[in-house]
């Protein structure tokens, strides 16, 4: 594994200046991030100084605000979102204000809407195999808002129909297999239900399907409620702690009739 190579010190402002130009010309930089780079070359504040201000006047370096512009345009040019570009450019250490002022310069100067943008963006993807959700995050990682990216996707013929990870996954669940690995945790038929509810999974046939479980002698229910009961050490012979136990087993989706049956054994 290769180490990164120690910075060599800077003995006069002239190096300063060097590290600087090696810097600007690998990509633009924004004050902060190029300060950061030489307080890494040197601790002399006033050669650091000097020579941002000098960068600065001379236009190798942009100030802020010219700074934030710039990267305004692009961002727009390439669909991106405000959000987006304030995440980026507090980043790099731009004053929110600042960022805010080059946002609203740029949108009004060249008539920006972020909804417009939006669209485009949306219009132009793929929306093949993509949950709604990943498009939802998809398009507000671009940096437009959550409200306007819902109005969106609501609106857009094809968007508006995709179907939630959740829902995706449901549609390809086995309802068998789910009722059996939720009765192996010893689940009861109410809280099965319950639960594959949830995960959005189709359970009109859960009925039907519990039956035939039960008569094949794949799951049995009284056995699951002893199972139950038996990871808990409640005092059967008190009435008190019978109603507990009773309470405690129904909570895990047990019919009264398999209750009464265990607590009774």
């Amino acid at each position: 594994m290769f180490s990164q190579r120690p910075v060599k010190p800077a003995k006069t402002i002239d190096n300063v200046y060097g590290s600087a130009f090696y810097h600007l010309e690998a990509k633009d930089r924004t004050i902060n991030e190029l300060r950061k780079k030489l307080i890494a070359k040197t601790d002399n504040q006033e050669w650091i100084d000097t020579v941002l201000n000098d960068l600065v006047e001379r236009g190798y370096l942009k100030p802020d605000n010219d700074f934030a512009i710039k990267f305004v345009e692009m961002a727009f040019s390439s669909e991106k979102g405000s959000q987006f570009i304030l995440s980026k450019l507090r980043e790099k250490g731009i004053n929110e204000s600042i960022v805010n002022e080059a946002i609203a310069y740029v949108t009004n100067r060249d008539e920006i809407c972020e909804v417009t943008l939006l669209n485009n963006r949306l219009a132009d993807m793929n929306l093949e195999s993509l949950s709604s959700d990943k498009l939802y995050a998809t398009l507000t990682k671009y940096g437009f808002k959550s409200a306007d990216v819902r109005e969106a996707i609501k609106s857009h013929p094809v968007a508006s129909t995709l179907s939630s990870k959740m829902q995706i996954k449901a549609d390809k669940a086995d309802i068998v297999k789910e009722i059996e690995k939720l009765a192996r945790k010893l689940k009861g038929k109410s809280i099965i239900k319950r639960e594959l509810k949830q995960k959005l999974i189709d359970i009109s046939n859960f009925d039907e399907e519990i039956e035939k479980l039960e008569l094949d002698g794949t799951i049995d229910f009284y056995e699951n409620c002893q199972a139950r009961l038996d990871k808990k050490r409640f005092d059967l012979s008190k009435s008190k702690e019978k109603s507990k136990a009773y309470a405690y087993l129904y909570s895990h989706g047990f019919s009264s009739d398999e209750i009464k049956e265990t607590l009774n054994n």
